[in-house]
């Protein structure tokens, strides 16, 4: 790898999961009989399970559904409100036909999709073949299943957003040709299925409830074609970015034509088309003819029977295993031996360092570890593994080495700018900013998670060569278990009590921290490198024009060797600076500055200390206490240039006034 590769590589930029799924359905306007809407609305509980998803994506005003009884009403709601953003039309629509009705639905509103939705009838499918369809955008056949209503939704904002999401950010796709009414609409709400549990696998690497409701939105489209000409279009269009093909046998070249004009082997054509342009693509060919097994064979591609009785199964396997859904699976290439499995980013690390050459060559050149990382919504990381080719490398070491290295960077970049949920099962060192509890952070903690944003922000932890540039390693403890520590030990008399600093800080240490927390912090400890520093953070600490500073404890333990001996310091030291709340001084300070003690609560910031070890003793590196204005300039200085006063080791000379 080159140093511009590497360069390269290290400017990625993260996505901004933000800017994507930004046109939604928001105003379903649907035209049915009483019965067909009590279906959808009662039984199928539509407007529940949207709902659920937009809160679940952090989105607001999910759709809402009106319904009218005839075309005729539609159309007049249609002129009076414009704001609709879908039609959805059963097929016996009073005395204006669905035909008829969507053309005038199109010449009032020609951006707006119109679907039809109709029971399986023979009698209906030769009708269709009749009629002129071309106001209607898609055909679905209605088995009272309300996620198919779901995936119309779900289809129709993928088309909308797929030029922005797809092409500018990097999402990944699935195409999908089929011209067959039923099957497509078998298929579809199975490959969202399939898709949303692939969104759970990526949520994984999420390190907050925030960052897992804004990647909901990275999870990949679904685009449907009905005939050759859609489908050549869409896979030139979007060939970059496909996971993969699943494709009908026979079905019409153009759009509109009689099933009876449909080319018999259409979809043969399709996969030597893209199979010559992209070996690697993935290929599942479906056909009624077993005999297409033994062409398909031939080909190289997957086969699944139409009729068969695990035909939707099969479809979740292949899809599982060739567009790298799920954990990516490492097999030994003669025996097919499971040899490794990497469910997160954390075991890719481990397992390319560790798996046989050969393994790790098929996968790198078939891109395969790249479209495992885009189909998981990591797409700088797997912009950067595209770049994964054995001829790049001098030896198979280096190549390990560069994707070892490009996931640790990106863990550490992910790790950086985030206020990470603690979880003590998957909690590690790349975590830099974590919280325990759901409550405030305190004063303290809120300006170092900023401090620590505005460091992602402006990329200076990597900016300068050499240098890294980042918070000492984070956790808080937030003011929730201040509250339930008070609570259940009893402590709530100490607010009024007349009672000496010592008494106070005998009471709270002697009490027991709640469970849970004494948990989590076993764990934390596990991956603490150095000595611990165990500062407050209470609710009015560093507030605007009220200073706190140096009114509560601060407390500095060693890493003993005794996992239980750290954690009974630490345990120590948090209650320590939860009595600090309610010593004199501290009470004399929130009473001066017009506060209520009862308001008061503490938060705990615990960071490892930045130093070094040396014949026993560990020396803090330096410290120091920074001004925006400089009151006193001397010579050329100029106040609004600052000032700073550091000194080595702790920050006790900076506050006593000493020579800095």
């Amino acid at each position: 790898m080159t140093a511009n590769d590497s360069e390269r590589t290290r400017q990625q930029s993260p996505i901004d999961y933000g800017t994507l799924m930004q046109r939604r359905i928001r105003r379903v306007l649907l035209i049915s009989s009483s019965y067909d809407a009590y279906t959808l609305e009662e039984d199928g509980r539509i407007d529940v399970q949207i709902n659920r998803e937009y809160i679940e994506l952090n989105l607001s005003n999910p759709p809402s559904f009106r319904r009218v009884s005839s075309s005729v009403e539609a159309l007049e709601v249609l002129r009076d409100d414009p704001d609709f953003d879908l039609v959805i039309s059963m097929f016996n629509v009073g005395e204006l036909d669905v035909f008829h009705s969507s053309k005038k639905i199109k010449q009032l509103r020609p951006d707006i999709p119109v679907v039809l939705l109709l029971n399986f009838s023979r009698d209906l499918y030769r009708r269709l073949e009749r009629e002129d369809a071309s106001g209607i955008d898609y055909i679905f056949y209605w088995h009272g299943n309300a996620d198919l209503i779901l995936t119309i939704i779900k289809l129709i904002e993928d088309r909308m957003n797929a030029d922005s999401d797809i092409l500018g950010a990097g999402v990944q796709s699935i195409l999908l040709v089929e011209d067959s009414i039923k099957y497509y609409s078998t298929y579809l709400p199975t490959i969202y299925k399939l898709v949303l549990q692939q969104s759970k696998e990526f949520l994984k690497e999420a390190l907050n409830e925030q960052q897992q409701m804004l990647r909901k939105r990275a999870r990949p489209k679904i685009l449907l074609a009905t005939n050759y000409t859609e489908a050549v279009g869409l896979y030139e269009k979007y060939k970059k970015h496909l996971l993969g093909v699943i494709s009908d046998v026979g079905f019409v070249i153009h759009k509109g034509d009689p099933s009876s004009s449909e080319k018999l082997d259409a979809g043969i054509d399709l996969c030597r088309l893209i199979k010559a342009d992209n070996p690697q693509m993935p290929f599942l060919l479906q056909s009624s003819q077993e005999s297409m097994r033994a062409t398909a064979e031939s080909l190289g591609v997957g086969f699944i029977a139409k009729y068969s009785k695990t035909l939707l199964l099969e479809l979740s396997d292949y899809i599982s295993e060739e567009f790298t859904f799920g954990d990516f699976v490492f097999k030994d290439l003669a025996t097919g031996e499971v040899i490794g499995r990497a469910k997160d980013l954390r075991d890719m690390q481990h397992l390319v360092m560790e798996i046989p050459e050969d393994v790790l060559l098929y996968h790198a050149s078939r891109n395969r570890l790249s479209k495992w990382m885009y189909s998981r919504g990591l797409f700088s990381l797997a912009g950067a593994m595209r770049a994964v080719r054995n001829s790049h490398f001098a030896t198979t070491l280096e190549m390990r080495e560069f994707i070892a290295d490009a996931i640790r960077r990106y863990r550490i970049l992910q790790g950086h700018g985030v206020v990470a949920r603690f979880d003590r099962d998957t909690y590690n060192r790349y975590i830099w900013f974590a919280r325990i509890g759901d409550g405030s952070l305190g004063g303290k903690g809120r300006g170092l998670a900023f401090m620590n944003s505005m460091l992602q922000k402006h990329r200076f932890y990597d900016r300068y060569e050499g240098v890294k540039v980042q918070l000492p390693r984070t956790v808080v403890i937030a003011t929730d278990y201040f509250d339930e520590f008070i609570r259940d030990n009893g402590l709530q008399y100490v607010i009024n009590a007349d009672v000496t600093d010592e008494e106070i800080l005998s009471e709270f240490v002697s009490s027991r921290l709640p469970e849970t927390l004494v948990d989590d912090l076993r764990a934390y400890i596990r991956h603490a490198a150095r000595p611990l520093a165990v500062r407050s953070s209470s609710k009015l600490e560093d507030s605007h024009y009220q200073p706190f500073a140096g009114i509560y404890s601060t407390y500095m333990i060693p890493l003993t060797d005794n996992e239980d001996q750290t954690l009974r310091l630490l345990g120590k030291a948090i209650k320590s600076v939860y009595a600090s709340v309610y010593f004199a001084s501290s009470r004399a300070y929130i009473l001066a500055s017009g506060n209520l003690l009862s308001e008061e609560k503490m938060g705990i910031v615990i960071q490892e200390v930045c130093g070094s070890e040396d014949g026993g003793y560990y020396f803090p590196t330096v410290s120091g206490v920074a001004r925006s204005l400089n009151y006193y300039p001397i010579g050329d200085e100029k106040p609004e240039d600052g000032i700073v006063n550091l000194a080595f080791g702790l920050g006790k000379l900076i506050v006593d006034g000493g020579l800095t």
